[in-house]
Parts: C-alpha cells; structure tokens; sequence
C-alpha cells in the first residue's frame, strides 16, 4: 500500500491493524524460540492449527474494509483469536495461555460487556482442558491462576479504558470548543481588520522593542510601506514643519510610541513618495498587556490636511471681509460725525446717536474678528458688574424701529435690578441677537414680549414672539454653524445661521444656559439664565406689568443695532 493510500486509512481502522498484529507479532516470535528451544511442541497438531488461524485472521483483517463494518462485527476477530491461542494452549498446560491478554484487553477496551464474554470463553477452554486431561493439584492451581490473572487485568484494563473514554470526550468536546472559539476570535479579528483598513484614519500597534505588530491600510498607504515586510521603513518622511526640518528617528511618532510617550494631537508634517505634503495629527492609547507579549501602544495617525486648509481659508476670508468692512464703515462713522456737528432737532440727534452707536458696536466686532485669527466664536473679555436690564433695555430700545417699520408690537419688562458679572458687549451681543431674529421672523401684526425677572440666585430673560417658528427636526440643530431652519429658507428672510449658536457659546462663557422652544406657526420662546452676583439680594420676583418701548425714548449707549443677521433660524 502506497504512502498516499496509508494516509487516508481512518483511526479505527489503523487500531483493528495495531491490535490484530500485535498479536500475530507475539505469536510469531514465541513460535520461533519455541522451534530453536523445544522444535517438538510446535509440532503438535493443535498448535498449528492455531498459528494457521491467527494467521489466517491477520489477512482476513488487513483486507476488510473496517469502515463498512458494524462495531459488534469487529467484535469477531479477538473472539477468533482466543478459540485459536485455546487451541494452542490445548494439553500443553497452558503454555500458550498468556497470549489470551492480547484478545481480552482489545475486547476490554472497546466493549462494555463483550470482555466478559471472551473471560467466559477462556474459562470454559480451560475447564474442558482439565476435564480432558490427568490434571494434578499444581496443574489445576494453574489454571485458576491464569484464569484469575486473565479476569483482574480484562477488570483493570476494562476500568482505565472507561477512564481513558470519558477523557477522550472530555478533550474532545473541550477541544471542539477551543476550535470554535479560536474561529471566533478569527472570525472578529478579520472584521476588526476589514473595520480597521475601512478607515481614513491610520492606525498602528507597536511594542516596546519599536517592532510594528499591526497597521491598517490607510497607515501602509499614507507611509508607503511594503505590505509584505512592515518593518522595512516607509518612503514617506516627517518633518517639524512645512518644508522645515526633516525629523530625527527618536522624534517620529512611531518611536516616541514605542517609548510610551502619550501623544494627543501632536501636529507635523509628512512628504510623500508623490512630492505632496500631508498635515498631520498623532495620538496614541496604550494597550493592555497580554501573557505572551509585553505592553504596546496603539498609534493613531489622522490625515488633517483638508480640515487645516479649510480652515486657514475661512479664517482668511473672515480677515478679509472684516478688513474690507472696516473702511466704509469708518467712511459711515465719520460722515455721521459731520452730520452731527450742524444744527439738528432731537429727535434728528438721537437718531444719529444710534447710527453712531451701532457703526461704533460693529466696528469693535470687526476688531475682535481680527484679534481672533477670523474665527467665529466669542473671545472673553474682563467682566464687571453690570445691571442686565439696562443691557436688555438698550438692545430691545435699538430695535424698536424695525420692529414699528413691520407693524410688530415690542413690549419690554425689565422689572428689578438684575445684577451680574458679566462682559456687557458680549451679553448686549446675544440679546441683540435674539430680540433681531424675534423681529425678522415675526409677521405683519405680531407681539413679541421681553421679561427680565430674578428667579433665586438666577436672571431670567425670556423672549417670546408669534412669529413663523421652528419645526420639531430642526430644533436640535438650531445652535449648529451655518444651520438655517426650514421655516427660516421658506420666509426668504437673509441670515447665516451662525447667531444662536455664538449667543449660547457666549452665554455658558457666563456659567449660564440658553434654551430655546418653538411651534411652528405659533412663535419661538428663548429663554436665558444667568447667575446673579453673590451680593444681588432680588427683591419680589422681578416682574413688571410690559410696556410698549417707545421709540422716542433715548436708547442707553451700551451700544447699537447690530442688524440683526444672525439669529436662531438664521
């Protein structure tokens, strides 16, 4: 039989072979001594009739397909094989009787109770060997005790194979469970991978000694790694700034990783293999350390250079915008000034004052643009105490005119003094900002209401309208940069969508909250809390009955109209 042929021969099969040879092997060598030592015995017609037979079975088991064949068929072949060792062993004072233990261990290992029936075989060969025989004393304590023999190891034999069985399942189902968890875990590891090489992001996992144990594609990729040999270095090279110095090996990323140095967002920038330079962020997480390996670092590696170039055009382009704005604005501020030197009425004065207050309040906006590298949000300024209702009055007084030039009816209620900590330009900021969207988004006809109350240790500012409100959907977006509402785009009224979201930005600067609720036809109610000054001690509850501003009452010069473009559906 060819080697290939061997392999596939099943387990049961090989031990049917093992068990049957093992036996032919034994008899063979004793029957060779027996011819140099004792050439008369093996001459006896039982012997040979016995040696033929176990022979004969050998072929018979060698040529049987085991495979096919029942379990208690097999059976048969140890059976077999104790009719022929009794006939060896027949009259010859069991000579051959030790050869019994090959057939009995076999049926001891595999079967619960066929064993017993190969003991019972035994003991009647050996029964009617003595009854056939002149047997003395000696030679019948002989047989007992080779039949005793034969009984305690089928029992031993018997009981470790049971043992040995329940092992066996045991391993195997315990196995059967590893190789379903091993293909578990196989299984997560390559979702993990095809997540992992899935991203923009690239991700690396290195050990202590510097050696990459893992990297996602998009970290092949932006590095230009052989995929076939991670540890050969990459074609791409870090560097301390655009076209500045390129990096030590101790400084990269990867090192410092290696090292354990915690890393969050650390900036550089890399020069790829196609001559295109990449800004990029590091950070890394350390790993927990598992039994075979020693700790390692996750180093996370994040292409930026489409969010930093977006923003050094935004911050650009709000430079420059605030620049331009500057000069027709200086050119309105100082005509304004000419205008107010001529003999003017009142009323003709007051209303340059506005326009005076309003250029002015713009103006330093504009510089605080500027100052502020062209970002959007509020940058904190010195506080001081300042009374909230004279802030609000100021801003609500500034848009009395809007709001009497689109028939909408203003009422303001300062109530109380409403003292807080707080940078006046900035708060005046968000209430123009508020009462400038109440204004726009309220139809021909409209009410919008204005309180100012203490409510325990807080002030409280409500603006209410009647206006065109904002739908359910768009309420949680509404403090999102350039989001406008649905309501807001349908009106045609002009905005930006950035008001709301400067005004609660500049309002928990204050350690306060602003929320807003609305119903679509119905109105929008914004309401703003603030902590008054540990030393306000609020009398009643603030309120007032609401008042109509009129718009012939001079407006405080905290500052002017804004123009109120940004707001909560702007």
């Amino acid at each position: 039989m060819v080697g290939g042929e061997v392999e596939r021969v099943s387990a049961r099969t090989r031990s049917i072979w093992l068990w049957q040879l093992v036996l032919t092997a034994a008899l063979v060598v004793l029957t060779l001594v027996l011819m140099l030592l004792a050439p008369e015995v093996i001459s006896r017609p039982t012997i040979v009739v016995g040696i033929g037979v176990v022979i004969a079975t050998t072929v018979v088991v060698m040529l049987v397909p085991w495979d096919r064949v029942r379990t208690r068929v097999v059976a048969l072949v140890p059976f077999t094989g104790i009719i022929a060792i009794g006939s060896m062993a027949w009259g010859t004072d069991l000579l051959f009787g030790f050869l019994w233990a090959f057939p009995l261990a076999w049926l001891a290992t595999y079967y619960r109770t066929a064993w017993i029936g190969g003991l019972v075989l035994v003991a009647g060969i050996i029964v009617l060997d003595t009854a056939s025989h002149d047997a003395n004393v000696n030679a019948t304590v002989r047989f007992t005790i080779v039949l005793l023999a034969l009984t305690f190891l089928s029992i031993t034999i018997h009981t470790e194979a049971r043992k040995t069985g329940a092992a066996t399942r045991l391993l195997r189902r315990q196995s059967a469970r590893l190789e379903e968890t091993i293909r578990r875990v196989r299984s997560q590891e390559r979702r993990v991978n095809q997540m992992l090489n899935g991203l923009d992001t690239g991700i690396i996992r290195i050990d202590r000694n510097g050696q990459l144990l893992a990297a996602n594609d998009a970290y092949i990729t932006l590095y230009g790694l052989d995929r076939r040999d991670l540890s050969q270095p990459g074609s791409s090279v870090e560097y301390d700034g655009l076209g500045g110095t390129a990096l030590r090996e101790s400084d990269r990323p990867r090192a410092r990783a290696a090292r354990g140095e915690t890393l969050t967002d650390a900036r550089l920038w890399l020069f790829d293999a196609e001559g295109e330079w990449h800004t990029i962020s590091a950070s890394t997480v350390e790993l927990a350390s598992g039994h075979s390996r020693g700790e390692t670092t996750m180093l996370v590696i994040t292409d930026v250079t489409a969010a930093e170039k977006a923003q050094q055009t935004t911050q650009t382009m709000a430079r420059t915008v605030s620049h331009e704005l500057s000069n027709p604005l200086t050119a309105i501020l100082g005509y304004t000034d000419l205008l107010m030197e001529d003999d003017l009425t009142g009323r003709q004065r007051e209303k340059l004052e506005l326009i005076e207050a309003a250029g002015e309040r713009m103006e330093r906006l504009i510089a605080e643009v500027l100052r502020a590298g062209g970002t959007v949000q509020p940058v904190e300024a010195p506080r001081r105490v300042v009374d909230l209702r004279d802030v609000l009055t100021a801003s609500v007084e500034s848009f009395a005119p809007a709001a009497r030039l689109g028939d909408v009816a203003l009422e303001l209620a300062p109530g109380a003094a409403l003292p807080v900590s707080a940078d006046a330009f900035r708060i005046r900021q968000v209430f123009d900002n508020l009462v400038s969207n109440a204004v726009k988004y309220t139809p021909p006809t409209g009410r919008i209401t204005v309180t100012a109350t203490a409510a325990g240790r807080d002030a409280v500012v409500v603006i209410r309208d009647s206006g065109i409100g904002i739908a359910a959907d768009d309420l949680p977006l509404i403090f999102t940069d350039y989001f406008r509402a649905e309501t807001a785009l349908e009106s045609g009224t002009p905005g930006t969508g950035l008001g709301m979201g400067i005004a609660r930005a500049i309002v928990e600067q204050h350690s306060g909250t602003l929320t807003i609720e609305s119903t679509p036809g119905a109105g929008t109610t914004v309401t703003v809390r603030m902590p008054l000054t540990e030393d306000a001690v609020p009398v009643g509850d603030g309120g007032a009955d609401a008042v109509p501003v009129s718009t012939d009452t001079r407006a405080t010069r905290v500052g002017g109209d804004t123009g109120g473009d940004t707001g909560a559906t702007a």
